[in-house]
């Protein structure tokens, strides 16, 4: 994870955001934005900060239609939804930073062969 986080504070450091938690700060998708924006070199047309859940993920849909744009072609599986990421699924979220890291050849050295065991407990 951490490698992660440090990639995304190096990306962003010049608009001044510190991510600290992956599910925490990327859920509604504000920094998700910059994040596409600064390594895209593109600005996508959504509101600056929505406090609403309804407000986040119209925000949340519009950058992740953009990630989805910019992937698709190239055949990535998108392995993640807006109520996915809205939810804070970790795994979700990894799936999707990984998937940029990648594309945009992230300076950043990515463990191989990673696997996550899911435990559901009802």
């Amino acid at each position: 994870f951490q490698v992660l986080i440090d990639w995304i504070n190096d990306v962003l450091v010049e608009e001044r955001i510190i991510v600290k938690q992956l599910e925490e700060d990327l859920y509604d998708g504000q920094v998700l934005q910059k994040l596409l924006e600064k390594l895209a070199d593109r600005k996508l047309n959504v509101a600056e900060v929505t406090q609403s859940e309804i407000g986040q993920k119209q925000k949340l849909q519009t950058v992740l239609e953009a990630v989805h744009d910019l992937l698709r072609p190239h055949g990535w599986t998108i392995k993640w939804n807006v109520d996915s990421i809205h939810g804070k699924n970790l795994i979700s979220i990894l799936h999707l930073l990984v998937a940029l890291a990648m594309h945009f050849r992230a300076p950043i050295r990515l463990p191989e062969h990673v696997s996550v065991q899911v435990v559901v407990v009802r």
